[in-house]
C-alpha cells in the first residue's frame, strides 16, 4: 500500500497544481489524501476544490472549513480567536467566491481517514488534520525543533495534553497538518507526521510546496518526503488582484 497526503492549500492554485503534477508522475497510489484547510487563504478557493474533487482526492476537514461552513461556530483555541475579526471577513469572502454547493461539500467532509494495510489497527495510517479529537489544537515538531522556530518548548514528549489527545488512537503512525512545519516526531511507538504545508511557506521560510509516501513495506510505514518548486509569485500577484480582503496578510506569508 503507497499512499501520498498532503495538507494546507489555502486555496492557491498553482501550489496545489505543482503538487498534483509531481504526484503524477511519480506513479501510481492507492490513495492520495488532502488533510484539510483546503480552500481558505489563497487566491482561488473554487478552483482548489474544483481540482481536489475532479481528480477524486479523498479530503478530511480542517479549522478553515469550519469558518467557511459554520460561520457561528467560534474557535475554541486562543491563538484563531485573536483574529476572529478578520478570519470572518475572509470567510465571508470565500463563501461568496465558492458557493452554495461547494459549502455543502466542504460540510460533509469527514474528520478522519484510517487506512488498513493488515488486519492489525496499529498498523493503521490516520489521518487528520490538526490533532485526534479537534481541528485546532496543534501537535508542534519536537522539542529541539520547537526550540529552532519559536525560541522554547511549548509541547515536550512528556506533555500530558499531548498524550490525552491520542487516549484511544490505536493507530501508530498518524498524518497531520495544521501547523506549518514538514517533521517526524517520534513519541514512545507512536509516529506524529506533520504533511504541511502545500501553501503559506512552512515555519522556517521554505516556500516549495510538499507531500509526504507513505508505503508499508516490511511490517511498517516507510516514510519519504517530496519538496516541490514552483513560482510562489504567482500567488503573490493573484492575491492581489482576486479581491480578498486581507490579500496583504495572505501575501506576506511568502518570502520577499
Amino acid at each position: 500500500m503507497q499512499i501520498a497526503v498532503f495538507s494546507d492549500v489555502h486555496g492557491n492554485p498553482f501550489a496545489l497544481n505543482a503538487v498534483l503534477a509531481a504526484i503524477e508522475q511519480e506513479g501510481e497510489f492507492d490513495h492520495i489524501v488532502v488533510a484539510g484547510d483546503l480552500a481558505f487563504g489563497g487566491s482561488n478557493p473554487a478552483y482548489c476544490i474544483d481540482r481536489i474533487r475532479e481528480a477524486d482526492l479523498l479530503a478530511v476537514y480542517g479549522n478553515t472549513e469550519v469558518y467557511i461552513h459554520s460561520p457561528h461556530d467560534v474557535p475554541g483555541d486562543l491563538l484563531h480567536l485573536k483574529k476572529w475579526d478578520r478570519l470572518q471577513t475572509d470567510a465571508a469572502w470565500v463563501r461568496e467566491k465558492i458557493g452554495p454547493e461547494r459549502i455543502t461539500w466542504l460540510a460533509n467532509l469527514p474528520f478522519d481517514l484510517n487506512f488498513s494495510p493488515t488486519n492489525d489497527p496499529r498498523d493503521d495510517l490516520l489521518v487528520f488534520h490538526a490533532n485526534p479529537i479537534s481541528v485546532e489544537e496543534m501537535i508542534y515538531p519536537s522539542p529541539d525543533d520547537q526550540v529552532a522556530l519559536i525560541g522554547e518548548v511549548l509541547q515536550p514528549d512528556n506533555d500530558p495534553e499531548l498524550e490525552k489527545l491520542f487516549d484511544g488512537v490505536r493507530a501508530r503512525t498518524v498524518a497531520f497538518g495544521h501547523y506549518h512545519f514538514t517533521s517526524e516526531r517520534r513519541i514512545r511507538n507512536r509516529v506524529l507526521v506533520n504533511v504541511a504545508p502545500v501553501s503559506m511557506p512552512a515555519k522556517d521560510h521554505d516556500p516549495r510546496a510538499r507531500y509526504t509516501v507513505f508505503e508499508w513495506a516490511d511490517s511498517d510505514w516507510k516514510i519519504s518526503r517530496r519538496l516541490i518548486d514552483y513560482d510562489y509569485t504567482q500567488e503573490i500577484s493573484a492575491l492581489e488582484k482576486c479581491g480578498i480582503p486581507h490579500w496583504r496578510d495572505h501575501a506576506a506569508t511568502f518570502p520577499g
